[in-house]
C-alpha cells in the first residue's frame, strides 16, 4: 500500500500500468475508488495514478489545510516525487478544481486536462451568472453541521440521472459518510472560496470538458463556460449522465477521455468492469451506451 508523506501529510495512492502518465482526480468526499472503470481501461496502455486527497479515503485527516491551494500542493508534490516527466491530468468536480490549479503549478509537465463535471469557480461572485445564492449556500452548511450522514444521503440522489435509483446510489451515500464532517464542510468552503476564471485564458493545454447532460450539482452551464474560457477547449456532454458520467456512462467517457489521450479508445471493452476491491466495491451496473456530443 503505497503511501507519500509530505508536509507531516501522508496521502495514498495507487500506480499501475505503463507508458504515458494520467492522473485521476476524485471529487468532493470521495476517494480514488470512483476511478476504478477508467484504471482497467487505461492501464494497459498508460501509467494511471490515483490518489486520495488529503481527509479522504485513506490518506491522512489533519485538522487544517483544505484549501484547493493545499490540495494541489500535495499532488505537485506527489507528481514530482514519482518523477512523472509529463501527465494528464483529469479531475472530477472538486477535483476539476484541484486540477486548473495542479496545471498551473506543473507547466510543461501537464500535456493534457481533462475537466468532469466541474467549474472555473467564482460561485459567490457577483459577477457570475453561475453564483450560488449566499442563502443556499448558509442553508447548505448548517444541514451539514447539524447533520451530515443525512446531507449525504441527500447529496448523492443528486450525483445520478436516475437518483437514488441508480445502481451506485447506495454505495455513493456510504463513500460520503465515511468523509470526516470537519473535512467536508472544510472543502466545500473552498469550492466556494475560489475563482479561477481569470486564469483561464492563461492555460495553454489541449484541454476536454466533459460534462453530463443532467448534472445537479454543477449544471451544464459550468462547463460551457470552461470551454469558453480555456482556449481550444473541447467540450462533450453525456446525454444519459448526471454529475458522474465515468460511472453511469462509462464507455462514452472513456471514448471521449480516450480523444484527449491521443485517439486511444480507452479500452471501452473493459469500461464497465465491476470492481473487486475489498470494502470499498461500486456495484456493478450496465454500461453507458449513450451517444456523446462535442463542440469545439
Amino acid at each position: 500500500m503505497p503511501f507519500l508523506t509530505h508536509a507531516g501529510v501522508s496521502l495514498r495512492y495507487d500506480r499501475v500500468g505503463a507508458g504515458p502518465a494520467v492522473l485521476l482526480i476524485h471529487g468532493w468526499t470521495f476517494n480514488r475508488t470512483v476511478w476504478e472503470r477508467q484504471v482497467l481501461a487505461l492501464r494497459d496502455r498508460h501509467t494511471v495514478i490515483t490518489v486520495d486527497l488529503r481527509g479522504h479515503g485513506e490518506s491522512s485527516h489533519p485538522r487544517t489545510g483544505y484549501t484547493i491551494s493545499a490540495m494541489a500542493t500535495d499532488l505537485e508534490h506527489l507528481v514530482r516525487a514519482l518523477n512523472v516527466p509529463q501527465v494528464v491530468l483529469v479531475g472530477w468536480s472538486m477535483g476539476g478544481i484541484v486540477a486548473l490549479d495542479l496545471a498551473r503549478r506543473l507547466g510543461e509537465r501537464v500535456r493534457g486536462l481533462a475537466l468532469v463535471c466541474t467549474t472555473a469557480g467564482g460561485l459567490m461572485a457577483a459577477d457570475n451568472d453561475l453564483a450560488v445564492p449566499e442563502k443556499e449556500v448558509e442553508e447548505m452548511k448548517a444541514a451539514m453541521a447539524a447533520d451530515f450522514r443525512g446531507f449525504a444521503r441527500q447529496f448523492a440522489t443528486r450525483l445520478f440521472k436516475r437518483g437514488p435509483e441508480s445502481p451506485f446510489h447506495a454505495w455513493a451515500v456510504d463513500q460520503t459518510q465515511k468523509t470526516p464532517p470537519q473535512v467536508a464542510l472544510a472543502c466545500m468552503d473552498a469550492v466556494f472560496a475560489i475563482d479561477f476564471r481569470p486564469a483561464l485564458k492563461t492555460l495553454d493545454v489541449p484541454t476536454a470538458v466533459i460534462h453530463g447532460r443532467h448534472d445537479a450539482v454543477f449544471p451544464p452551464a459550468h462547463g460551457e463556460a470552461l470551454k469558453k474560457g480555456i482556449k481550444g477547449a473541447t467540450l462533450t456532454i453525456l446525454e444519459d449522465s448526471g454529475h458522474t458520467p465515468f460511472l453511469e456512462e462509462p464507455e462514452a467517457f472513456n471514448a471521449a477521455l480516450g480523444s484527449l489521450l491521443g485517439g486511444d479508445d480507452a479500452g471501452r471493452e473493459r469500461a464497465a468492469a465491476p470492481s473487486k476491491r475489498a470494502g470499498r466495491s461500486a456495484p456493478s451496473a450496465p454500461s453507458g451506451r449513450g451517444r456523446p456530443r462535442t463542440s469545439r
